[in-house]
């Protein structure tokens, strides 16, 4: 059967009109798209320009690793988003709370906690940092992550709450505590050793008793700028942790001589009576002291403490006042 000319016309309009819409349909989605690429181009650099500029770390874990750090994060351990790339996630965190990190996290997977948490983190300066985050579940490419989101407070004012005797304004336990642990973990890398010394103020509590416990308190801030006068090296720490209590740590040290030498120039800031309140009180002050070697005396921070501790009752003990004794 033979196709009339007419009809053949009618066809080919036809297929021309469709072509035409279909290519105007064409070049509208390609706008469309161009549009949202474009769209989509500029918020994903928005995005990435405001977690550069979040003062908060976050990162992206999935696996077990970390594949996406922002500039925070970085900052915080010293590391390249690189180097932190090539780590497990675990390694960062430091090894003592580990358990608590995963406990958080699974306590966060299984829908039961949205709350924040704190724990310590190394960075490559061997240096112990406090850090307070929280997780969430998230998906990528399908597949389960978790977004973390974290401050460090390790310079900040609540750590300086948390981590200072608010009368003397010296490092407290809690801050000696995490100093001595640094020390220890550096100490072993380098092979070095370190020196702790325990101090105990003789009859403190008669100063207290005759004179009132503002006297008392203005008498250890005045022990606290003496000591610190003392010790000025800024790797080492001074700390009250009791009443009557002194920590003294001291790092990078070579021979007990020096450590002598030290303990000597503590005794001779305090030869003379110190002038407390208006009209001025003389208060003689006296104590006793015990050190502790690192490793030789101890090779953790309580069994360190411990031995300290036990040179200064033995020493206050034999020979009284302002003397000291090692382990």
């Amino acid at each position: 059967m033979s196709i009339k000319p007419d009809h053949i016309k009618v066809i080919e309009t036809g297929l021309e009109d469709q072509l035409e819409r279909v290519t105007r349909e064409n070049k509208r989605l390609q706008v469309q798209f161009t549009s949202a690429a474009k769209q989509a181009r500029e918020l994903n650099e928005f995005i990435q320009i405001m977690l550069n500029l979040s003062p908060f770390g976050i990162c992206i874990i999935q696996s077990g690793k970390l594949i996406f750090t922002n500039k925070t994060f970085t900052d915080i351990f010293g590391l390249t988003s690189k180097q932190l790339r090539d780590l497990s996630a675990w390694d960062i965190v430091y090894e003592e709370d580990r358990e608590h990190v995963r406990k958080s996290v699974d306590a966060m997977l299984k829908g039961q906690t949205h709350s924040f948490f704190m724990f310590r983190v190394m960075t490559n300066q061997d240096k112990i940092k406090w850090i307070m985050g929280s997780v969430a579940l998230i998906h990528m490419n399908e597949k389960r992550a978790i977004l973390g989101n974290f401050v460090d407070l390790t310079e900040g004012r609540v750590m300086q709450l948390a981590y200072h005797d608010p009368l003397t304004g010296l490092a407290n336990r809690m801050l000696v505590m995490d100093r001595l642990e640094q020390a220890i973990v550096s100490a072993k890398r380098r092979n070095g050793q370190l020196a702790l010394l325990f101090l105990d103020l003789d009859e403190f509590k008669n100063v207290n008793d005759l004179y009132g416990h503002l006297v008392g308190d203005q008498l250890l801030i005045e022990i606290a700028n003496k000591l610190k006068e003392a010790v000025r090296r800024e790797n080492d720490t001074i700390a009250r942790i009791g009443g009557d209590e002194f920590l003294i740590l001291l790092t990078d040290i070579s021979q007990r001589s020096h450590i002598e030498s030290i303990v000597n120039h503590l005794f001779e800031k305090f030869t003379e009576p110190l002038l407390i309140g208006l009209p001025p009180l003389e208060i003689k002050v006296n104590f006793s002291v015990g050190i502790a070697l690192f490793p030789e005396h101890g090779e953790d921070s309580d069994t360190l403490i411990h031995s300290a501790d036990s040179a200064m009752y033995r020493i206050k003990k034999a020979r009284g006042k302002n003397h000291f004794s090692f382990f």
